[in-house]
């Protein structure tokens, strides 16, 4: 493990330690280092597995349609999925997919511009640790 010095703007620093404070983490080399790793993974291609949230409402548009072609054309980085009804309207999905992160990206672009009818989306990316 390397140590390392990091200069920050006061406002920068505020929010860090409230945002510490909101998750509960007490040790702030641990969270930078967290936040760090997923920008990383966000950016560097390699293989990496992903948790895909995202809430819609099926009685808009062909939202539901879209959502579904679009899971069809990514067999090859879905794992699985689940799907839930959170009331009458809305549906919530958990997409786990598991590959190249260029295709997992395009995945989360092509859900992302699924357009009217989504409402939330948020992908956790983490990268795939090498044996041993």
């Amino acid at each position: 493990m390397k140590r390392i010095s990091l200069a920050l703007d006061d406002k920068l620093y505020r929010e860090i330690e409230n945002a510490m404070s909101m998750v509960g983490e007490t040790n702030r080399s641990r969270f930078i280092a967290s936040i760090v790793a997923e920008k990383i993974s966000e950016i560097v291609q390699r293989p990496m597995a992903s948790i895909i949230v995202y809430v819609y409402d099926h009685e808009v548009g062909e939202v539901a349609k879209n959502v579904t072609e679009v899971q069809h054309e990514f067999r090859d980085v879905i794992r699985a999925s689940t799907h839930i009804h959170l009331d009458d309207r809305n549906c919530l999905e958990v997409v786990h997919a598991l590959g190249d992160s260029d295709r997992i990206r395009e995945l989360v672009t092509r859900i992302s511009r699924i357009g009217r009818g989504l409402k939330h989306l948020r992908v956790v990316n983490i990268p795939q640790l090498a044996e041993g």
